[in-house]
């Protein structure tokens, strides 16, 4: 099972009035470090209190890569494929991890893992921004978004 025992009402509600209230600026200047530093911030304090629980921070681990029973999926799509490897192998395309992060949203890549990892992992609440920070898959997805920010953010410094 995904779902996050006794998971507090007060984070579904924070995740869900950010994205409620960024909802029509995603094309927006800025928006897309505002989703990236959002969910950094939100992983780290949800952990936190998952941490405290005694629950098994293995459940939430970062992804290493999206999975293949995704890919495999009828959903799927060349133009995620792309995305993808854009952000995997030419990261430096990005002029900055407001670029990223925007890309992340625009190009789909984000929706769909959502919508598509709730069909092939059976959690319909992966798919539901009210509901989603409640599925260890959110974490699995967020997490490896955030590790993909990191490495831009490292790239950039070096």
């Amino acid at each position: 099972m995904t779902t996050i025992p006794n998971f507090p009402k007060q984070f579904l509600d924070e995740h869900l009035r950010w994205h409620n209230m960024h909802m029509d600026m995603r094309s927006q200047p800025g928006s897309g470090i505002e989703f990236l530093d959002f969910h950094r911030y939100f992983i780290q304090k949800t952990l936190s209190w998952f941490q405290e629980q005694g629950y098994n921070l293995r459940r939430v681990e970062p992804w290493s890569s999206i999975p293949m029973e995704c890919k495999r999926h009828p959903a799927w799509r060349r133009s995620l494929d792309e995305a993808e490897n854009r952000i995997t192998r030419n990261l430096s395309s990005f002029g900055s991890a407001d670029e990223l992060g925007s890309f992340i949203q625009s190009s789909n890549l984000h929706a769909a893992i959502h919508i598509i990892g709730a069909d092939v992992f059976g959690d319909e609440d992966f798919s539901q921004v009210p509901l989603a920070p409640r599925s260890t898959l959110f974490y699995n997805w967020h997490r490896l978004i955030d590790n993909w920010y990191s490495q831009f953010e490292n790239r950039n410094r070096g």
